[in-house]
């Protein structure tokens, strides 16, 4: 028999093609059988995926490091781990918009919203549109980040010319690729409960930054000092491009929604 993926000629004993690598399948597709297939996919050791997410938290200079100089193989690429990102960001849009449809409207500062002022009232719409647009659209979010978050490393690492722009993109496509299948995940876990959900968000920007230090710290073997440094400095640029995009943020509330037509009414 051929192989059904090369053609190439298989001997009868043979489970796996010699020349592409492929599983030789000899059954008829079941129920049973494909989810045999999905497991073994999944959750078997050798599964790239889960090493990948395994060994990013513990030595992500190994797994970006290594895909920069020439390793394929051994995990998963920065594309592919990019789409199961965008994959857990729509499974939440999804889990948030059909079945918790209220569960960013919490915001212990507005508590009591009966006591609220004008001007009140109107940041807490302001915000609550905010969070919609991030957490509805956090995939382009993400997409459109990425480039500003490749530009920023390597701006901050410019005395250090280990990476290239394009190795700084592969970095950052990595890391926010691991926080967002993290995030989006505990998300799912804490919908039903918006004040819960409001607390985790917090906690999600130390945690987005802690890593990414932690990313970085690895890859460029820095000491505790220059870590220290890079970080500030790279929180300054960051902050400055969120500066940006908050203030595009408002000119769109601004002109496509009716929040400071409300105010001024």
């Amino acid at each position: 028999m051929n192989c059904k993926n090369c053609q190439s000629n298989l001997d009868n004993d043979n489970n796996y093609c010699p020349d592409c690598g492929a599983k030789v399948i000899r059954n008829r597709l079941t129920v049973k059988n494909l989810i045999n297939d999905a497991t073994e996919r999944f959750f078997n050791v050798d599964n790239t995926f889960l090493i990948t997410f395994k060994h990013l938290f513990t030595k992500p200079d190994e797994v970006i490091g290594g895909y920069i100089k020439g390793v394929r193989k051994k995990y998963l690429n920065p594309i592919s781990y990019f789409t199961i990102a965008i994959t857990f960001g729509g499974l939440f849009v999804y889990v948030y918009t059909e079945f918790f449809p209220n569960a960013l409207d919490f915001d212990f500062r507005y508590e009591n919203s009966s006591s609220l002022t004008e001007a009140e009232k109107f940041g807490q719409d302001i915000q609550k549109k905010w969070n919609t647009y991030l957490f509805k659209y956090q995939s382009l979010f993400y997409i459109a980040m990425l480039p500003f978050l490749a530009l920023i490393s390597r701006l901050v690492f410019i005395n250090k010319k280990k990476f290239n722009l394009s190795e700084h993109f592969v970095i950052n496509i990595y890391a926010y690729s691991h926080l967002s299948i993290i995030i989006n995940t505990v998300y799912m876990l804490v919908l039903w409960n918006s004040k819960l959900l409001y607390y985790v968000s917090i906690v999600n920007v130390v945690f987005q930054i802690g890593f990414f230090t932690w990313v970085f710290y690895k890859l460029f073997n820095l000491t505790i000092k220059q870590t220290i440094l890079k970080l500030l400095l790279f929180l300054v640029l960051f902050a400055a491009v969120c500066f940006v995009l908050f203030i595009i943020g408002m000119v769109y509330l601004a002109l496509f929604t009716d929040s400071f037509q409300k105010m001024a009414s």
